[in-house]
C-alpha cells in the first residue's frame, strides 16, 4: 500500500519570508521551524527578485504593500498561487483583493501564529493537518536552524 506524494509533507518545500517587519519575521520562522522540519524557511528583506531567481522557492510569505508586484516585476513570472500574503489587519476587503489577485493564501498579521501553516499548505496542495512525522524519503531533508538566517 503505498501513500499519496504529499508536496511538504514527502519533501521540504523551501519558502522565502519577505515579511518587512524583523519580529514578525522571526515569529514566522519560529513557526515554521517547530513543525518537524517540513519546511526549508530563508528571510529575505532586500531583493526579493533576485532572492526568487537566486533560490527558486516553492513558496513565499510576503506583506500584503508588495503584492502582486512581487510576482510581475523580474521575477520570471513566479506563480501568484504560491504566495501567501500576510495583511495588516482582518479585513475582508484585504482578503479579497490578495485573493482576486491571484494569491495562494492570505492571513492578517493577528492570526500568522494560528493559520500560517493552514495557509501555506493549501498554497502548495497538502491536506493534511499539521505536519505529521515526517516520511523518511530520499527527498526530505533535516531542519535547519533558521535564526541563523535571518540577516
Amino acid at each position: 500500500m503505498s501513500a499519496e506524494y504529499c508536496p511538504v509533507c514527502d519533501s521540504t518545500p523551501r519558502v522565502l519570508v519577505a515579511i518587512i517587519h524583523p519580529a514578525m519575521r522571526r515569529l514566522i520562522l519560529e513557526l515554521l521551524e517547530r513543525e518537524h522540519g517540513c519546511w526549508e524557511a530563508r528571510a529575505v528583506d532586500t531583493d526579493l527578485p533576485a532572492a526568487i531567481r537566486d533560490l527558486a522557492p516553492d513558496l513565499v510569505i510576503i506583506d500584503s504593500s508588495a503584492f502582486p508586484e512581487c510576482c510581475c516585476q523580474n521575477v520570471d513570472g513566479f506563480p501568484r498561487d504560491r504566495v501567501v500574503v500576510v495583511g495588516p489587519e482582518p479585513d475582508a476587503a484585504y482578503m479579497a483583493a490578495a485573493l482576486r489577485d491571484g494569491a495562494g493564501g492570505w492571513l492578517a498579521r493577528d492570526d500568522v501564529a494560528e493559520r500560517l501553516s493552514t495557509e501555506m499548505r493549501g498554497a502548495l496542495g497538502c491536506v493534511h493537518g499539521p505536519c505529521p512525522t515526517p516520511r523518511q524519503t530520499p527527498h526530505h531533508h533535516q531542519s535547519v536552524d533558521h535564526r541563523s538566517l535571518i540577516r
